[in-house]
């Protein structure tokens, strides 16, 4: 999946800020100074993805015309196609992100895999307390 701006991917996808929960406005460094926005990043529960619907644990904060503030909940891979590079170097695809992964990995003898979206999900239903083996 390309990289693309949070405003475009929500545009091309129709995503309406009315059926968002309402979100606190966006200021300095969140994470430290405001309880809500830790406590929606904090909380045990997978959201929907609100451009495909598949559950998943990211959030942002996103300013819709009309509605103001609003908490979008993207997917894994929705998600990472609207996370900007923090280096102009840097990968601007997925591919491109592997790509320079396995480079690392192959330089100190690591092996690495793609993980599936349900193996993922495996993966955390296991490591949640309560999880019979």
């Amino acid at each position: 999946m390309e990289r693309i701006d949070v405003e475009d991917l929500l545009r091309q996808h129709a995503v309406d800020g009315a059926h968002l929960d309402a979100a606190p406005p966006e200021t300095g460094d969140r994470l430290v100074d405001d309880p809500e926005v830790r406590a929606r990043f904090r909380a045990d529960a997978w959201r929907p993805c609100c451009v495909c619907g598949i559950n998943y644990r990211t959030s942002r904060v996103v300013n819709f015309p009309g509605y103001g503030p609003r908490w979008v909940d993207l997917c894994r891979d929705h998600s990472l196609a609207v996370m900007k590079p923090a280096l102009p170097t840097m990968p601007t695809t997925m591919e491109g992100s592997f790509a320079d992964i396995a480079e690392i990995a192959a330089k100190y003898g690591l092996t690495m895999r793609t993980v599936t979206h349900e193996e993922w999900l495996e993966m955390g239903r296991r490591a949640r307390p309560g999880h019979d083996l």
